[in-house]
């Protein structure tokens, strides 16, 4: 009986800190409210938008595999700027987009593609998203008629590169996240019941 017990205690805390572990990963909704043409998008982007630019993804690094991965975790671009319509950009600019479009990420970031780029200052980030006016540059010459001109980036100062592979990884680490310190709790809370349940029974039993 007192095997039976014991064997069943923890089966149970097992399972359950299992269930709590294997979670799925974070998922969000995203809705955007699209404009009814393109010289409303475009008015709209000028307004609201912290930078609009042209230039070519240079670099696309995923965010670092974590336990417990979420559609918002962001992807970073580095992007060779060539024309720039508001804001202040270097010729080397790093923009954020979540990495799901579930969580109104842009996912279709290629490597070496030329892209029209709306993006909003978010701590200090420069972020985009589908409903921002981000679209490969060859399919945006409606948005481009109506920018008309804009002016070249700032030069690069010499100090400023872009990231390394090694300094990616390093900028896109970001502390324990707190929903997977509190899975660890949680688990070593289960098995701290489980061995007061046992020590209690063995009490009884004696």
């Amino acid at each position: 009986m007192y095997r039976k017990s014991l064997l069943f205690v923890l089966c149970w805390a097992i399972l359950l800190s299992a269930a709590v572990i294997m979670k799925p990963a974070v998922v969000y909704a995203c809705s955007c409210a699209m404009s009814p043409s393109p010289e409303s998008q475009v008015k709209e982007t000028l307004e609201h938008n912290t930078t609009v630019f042209a230039g070519k993804a240079m670099k696309v690094v995923q965010p670092p595999e974590k336990q417990m991965m979420s559609s918002a975790d962001l992807v970073q671009v580095n992007f060779e700027v060539s024309t720039v319509w508001k804001g202040e950009l270097e010729q080397r600019a790093i923009v954020y987009t979540a990495m799901s479009s579930a969580s109104c990420g842009y996912e279709n970031f290629i490597e070496g593609q030329q892209y029209l780029v709306s993006a909003s200052e978010v701590s200090e980030k420069l972020e985009t998203g589908i409903c921002d006016l981000t679209k490969p540059l060859d399919m945006a010459r409606e948005e481009l008629k109506i920018l008309w001109e804009g002016h070249a980036p700032l030069p690069l100062h010499s100090k400023q590169t872009l990231p390394s592979s090694q300094q990616d990884v390093e900028a896109t680490k970001a502390p324990i996240d707190s929903k997977m310190l509190f899975m660890i709790l949680l688990v070593a809370f289960f098995i701290m019941i489980a061995i007061v349940i046992l020590l209690v029974r063995r009490r009884r039993l004696k």
